[in-house]
């Protein structure tokens, strides 16, 4: 043994001599080769972006050139152009993970290092703050996810410092104060608690200060006031308390003040007008009362003015009108009074005028939008009457214009027909009268039409030109529907209910987009067109009250998608077509007083629906109707009556059956057997279907050949779907994955669904997301694609809630699904705002909703996922039955988050929490109409007493209210951050 330990102690010496030599053998740049050599040994770079990261090409340094040595060559690498050290390295949106080397430290020229738009996660090195010469530190978007460790005080020359969107914790670092030269910090989207230290407002130069979207609490630290240099200020979402301190009017050099949805309440403070330079105010969402304060009007630099969802009173001051360079002006969702400065309409740079939901009377400014500039209008939901301004679209430029729900009379300008900007149009619930302006409908960029429940008569358009939604319902038209009314290739949505339409129903040419026609409660005669078949994408379809004659056309029965008709209060005869057997998809069918007779069908729906579906129709008979029909008794005592004489004809058919269930048995052991041959052979020479390709989206430490043979030996399914089976493979390291073989060619349709899984393909599996199922791979060859995720070992949400593994529920207690909603709305937020391009799943269910070991919840199967560009519009159905949002399928995953925190909170309250979710469902997505009602619901809530067990969550599910669920265009936008609110809210 001692032999031994002086072997090593005598080894342990010739090493670090050896060392010694060589360190004082070389000069400073071999140890920045050895910093980066190390620094790449440490990532997981799956895309090879440091692929040139290799001294190979100069087998030894002696031989590289000392000016231009071969690192400065590399990616991601810049050296100082006399001296040749290394002053920045940028690894911004490499792709990369792992974990930084300590041996970074020996970079210790570095001026700027950039780590930003990776997947680092764990604890930050703190070797990094060795690197003393550092003048710019950019780690955002990243998963860092520790406290924030000491030692950034070492960085005295620090000027930038972005560590935005990462996961820190605790309180925020102190030492940062130590660094008098730092000009931008950028903290932003992490965790940080606590509150904001006083002593943050002793930076002498500090220019840009970013806090927002972390977790502090308390007051706002006055000595925020101190920062005579700041001219960035952003501290919105987070959740302060008290109100806005004074010291913020002593910021001379402010230009952006962002402290908006932070809890603050009290007045808006006078002393903001004292900020001469500042450009930006943005305070909504917050608790704010009291009155706009008319020292805003010395703000002569301000372009941007957001006060909405507060509690604001009082009339809009008119020293508005004094702000020339205002070009966005919000203050919806308040309680103001009084009327519309008419001035506002006469500032020469307005853009965006937002004044939604609010108590304001008078006129619109009649000189509104005669800047030429207007982009967006919504004055909703006050009480405005008056004509439309002529000039709304005088630059035409104007793209929204929202004014339902108020009382404005007269015509429509017909300027607007000539307004090719146009994309929404809601002006239904008012008193405007006259004609629709010929043209409207032909805008080029207009997709959404409504102008319900208002005084229109005349002609109905003949040409819907790009609409994909238009309700005419409610008005007073007189005339028919146009022959060509269908051919509007986008049209999704045609609603002209109680119009006072009259004729004939057009026959159904080009209706292939058309999936909801409304059409009840008018004068409309003739029979229903058998044509509709045509309409392959129809959901819904209703055609009651009017007098429409003739049979049921059994095309209806169909239809793939089908799921409510209504034909009741007509004067249909015939029988109900014995077709719609066969339809899997109806919900809902109301035949009621017609005149129809026979048998009612006896599968599907049918046997389910209330008697009440088929009243007043005294021909009808079977089902589940008291009236038995006459055929059947007959057929019953015919049976009796024959059944000695069948007998021979029964056993000549059991013979007939014997012979051909043999055939068709040997028929069935030829066709298996030669299918096996082939697939043996094409397993064995590759070379017909060509070879397999494995895509990795990171670094797997297993082959396209590792999964194929896993496969083979693997018969345990985890699920099967429409695009594929998912198995559970192990592979030869350990590691398991799931992986999803997609239908091959047998399924027709399914190689251009493959093509397009290819397709977007690598865009999911760039997604990075705690909530998001990661895509690991993808096996392809000219045959068969299958897809590599990480494995989820609690099963999917379905199972779960469904008890379908009654011993391992661990769905039900309370902690365990509020966490599982607040991360399907954190993936689903990710999506939908943070995702480039974004990502709309339209398949969103339980069943697609994975558990991993932490029970966190994860979104997966993109199967008929889309990739949405900037103003793209969908027109195609996707989605699962009972999870396609009953408006527009564009509002699919919100419906869907509605049905999921109906069936996971459930037992928390009772019927009294499920009628607010209706009700906030209807308010956000269908009709205007729900709104009073929802007001009035809120506001007669005291006086319900119901059995309700949890009245937290009945008080937290308030703080949603008026403010949350609205109609109003821009907050529908930002539904599932409304949603997230709702759901953390409960957990407090």
């Amino acid at each position: 043994m001692k032999h031994f330990l002086l072997f090593l102690i005598t080894f342990s010496f010739l090493c670090q001599t050896h060392l010694l030599i060589l360190l004082s053998a070389t000069t400073t740049l071999p140890l920045q080769l050895v910093a980066l050599l190390s620094i790449k040994s440490s990532l997981l770079d799956p895309l090879n972006n440091l692929h040139d990261w290799d001294p190979s090409p100069s087998p030894t340094f002696s031989n590289s050139n000392p000016q231009h040595p071969i690192w400065c060559s590399w990616r991601a690498i810049t050296c100082h152009p006399k001296t040749s050290q290394i002053t920045t390295l940028d690894l911004s949106h490499l792709n990369l993970s792992g974990t930084i080397s300590p041996q970074i430290r020996h970079l210790s020229t570095l001026n700027h290092l950039n780590l930003s738009g990776n997947d680092f996660t764990g604890s930050f090195q703190y070797a990094i703050f060795e690197l003393t010469e550092l003048r710019t530190l950019d780690i955002s978007h990243n998963s860092f996810n520790s406290t924030f460790p000491p030692g950034i005080s070492k960085l005295k020359f620090l000027r930038h410092f972005n560590a935005y969107s990462n996961s820190f914790t605790g309180p925020l670092p102190q030492e940062l104060t130590t660094l008098r030269f730092i000009e931008q910090l950028n903290l932003g989207g992490s965790y940080f608690s606590d509150g904001i230290p006083p002593s943050y407002g002793t930076f002498p130069r500090l220019k840009f200060l970013d806090l927002a979207g972390n977790a502090f609490e308390g007051p706002l630290p006055p000595q925020l006031g101190h920062l005579a240099e700041l001219e960035h200020l952003e501290i919105g979402y987070n959740n302060f308390s008290g109100t806005l301190p004074s010291e913020l009017g002593l910021l001379p050099n402010l230009k952006y003040l962002d402290i908006s949805s932070t809890n603050i309440s009290g007045n808006v403070i006078p002393e903001l007008g004292n900020l001469t330079k500042l450009e930006t105010l943005l305070l909504f969402k917050n608790r704010l009362t009291g009155e706009i304060p008319s020292t805003l009007g010395k703000l002569k630099s301000l372009k941007g003015l957001d006060l909405s969802d507060n509690e604001l009173t009082g009339p809009i001051p008119t020293q508005v009108t004094m702000l020339t360079e205002l070009t966005m002006l919000n203050l919806m969702n308040n309680n103001l009074t009084g009327e519309i400065p008419q001035g506002i309409g006469e500032l020469p740079k307005l853009d965006t005028l937002f004044l939604f939901n609010n108590s304001l009377t008078g006129t619109l400014p009649r000189q509104l939008g005669s800047n030429g500039l207007l982009l967006k209008l919504d004055v909703s939901t006050n009480s405005l009457e008056g004509p439309i301004p002529e000039n709304v679209c005088k630059g035409n430029k104007l793209v929204r214009l929202i004014l339902f729900l108020n009382r404005f009379t007269g015509s429509l300008p017909h300027s607007l027909a000539n307004c090719t900007s146009l994309a929404r149009v809601r002006i239904q619930n008012n008193f405007l009268n006259g004609s629709i302006p010929q043209g409207l409908t032909l805008l080029p960029n207009l997709t959404f039409l409504d102008i319900s429940t208002n005084n229109f008569r005349g002609q109905i358009p003949e040409r819907l030109g790009n609409l994909q939604y238009f309700n005419m319902s409610g008005n007073s038209f007189g005339t028919s529907l146009p022959a060509s009314i269908w051919n509007a290739t986008d049209l999704a949505i045609f609603s002209a209910a109680s119009s006072n339409i009259t004729g004939q129903i057009p026959d159904f040419i080009g209706c292939q987009a058309l999936y909801k026609l409304e059409l009840q409660g008018n004068s409309i005669n003739g029979t229903i067109p058998w044509d509709i078949g045509h309409c392959q994408k129809l959901i819904l379809l209703n055609l009651s009250r009017n007098s429409l004659t003739g049979i049921i056309p059994w095309e209806i029965s169909i239809l793939p998608s089908i799921t409510d008709v209504d034909l009741s209060h007509n004067s249909l005869t015939g029988t109900i077509p014995s077709n719609f057997n066969n339809c899997s998809t109806l919900e809902n069918f109301n035949v009621s007083f017609n005149s129809l007779i026979g048998p009612i069908p006896s599968s599907g729906i049918f046997p389910n629906l209330h008697p009440s579906s088929y009243a007043g129709n005294q021909g009808l008979c079977g089902g589940v109707l008291a009236k038995p029909c006459a055929a059947d008794a007959l057929a019953a005592s015919d049976n009796q009556v024959d059944v000695h004489r069948q007998q021979p004809k029964r056993t000549a058919g059991a013979i007939v059956w014997i012979v051909a269930a043999a055939f068709g048995i040997g028929l069935f052991v030829l066709v298996a057997g030669t299918r096996c041959f082939h697939a043996n052979y094409n397993h064995r020479f590759g070379d017909e279907v060509g070879p397999w390709k494995l895509t990795a989206f990171q670094r797997l430490n297993f082959t396209a050949e590792d999964v194929l043979e896993c496969l083979s030996l693997s018969d345990k399914i985890l699920g099967m779907g429409s695009t594929g089976t998912v198995y559970r493979a192990e592979m030869p390291g350990g590691e398991i994955i799931a992986v999803k073989k997609l239908w091959g060619k047998q399924k027709e349709n399914n190689i251009r669904r493959r093509r397009g899984v290819l397709a977007e393909v690598e865009v999911l599996g760039n997604v990075r997301h705690r909530n998001i199922v990661r895509l690991l791979g993808c096996c392809s060859n000219n045959e068969c694609t299958m897809l590599l995720y990480e494995y989820m070992p609690n099963g999917n949400l379905d199972d779960l809630l469904h008890a379908k593994n009654k011993g391992d529920n661990l769905v039900a207690d309370w902690f365990n699904r509020y966490k599982i909603a607040l991360g399907v709305a954190q993936g689903i937020c990710y999506l939908h705002h943070d995702c480039d391009p974004v990502i709309v799943h339209r398949d969103l269910k339980p069943s697609n909703i994975l558990l991993d070991a932490e029970m966190k919840a994860r979104v997966a199967d993109f199967g008929v996922a889309k990739l949405i560009q900037t103003d793209e519009s969908m027109s195609v159905i996707a989605g699962s039955y009972g999870y396609i949002a009953p408006g527009h399928h564009l509002h699919t995953n919100f419906y869907f988050y509605l049905v999921l925190m109906i069936s996971s909170f459930y037992y928390i309250c009772d019927c009294l929490f499920r009628f607010r979710v209706y009700l906030a469902y209807h308010v956000l997505f269908l009709n205007e109409a729900y709104w009073k009602l929802y007001i009035k619901f809120y506001s007669e809530q005291k006086r319900i007493t119901d059995a309700c067990y949890c009245y937290r969550a009945k008080q937290k599910f308030r703080c949603m209210g008026s403010r949350c669920t609205v109609a109003h265009e821009e907050k529908r936008e930002r539904a599932f951050p409304l949603f997230f609110t709702f759901v953390t809210c409960f957990s407090q």
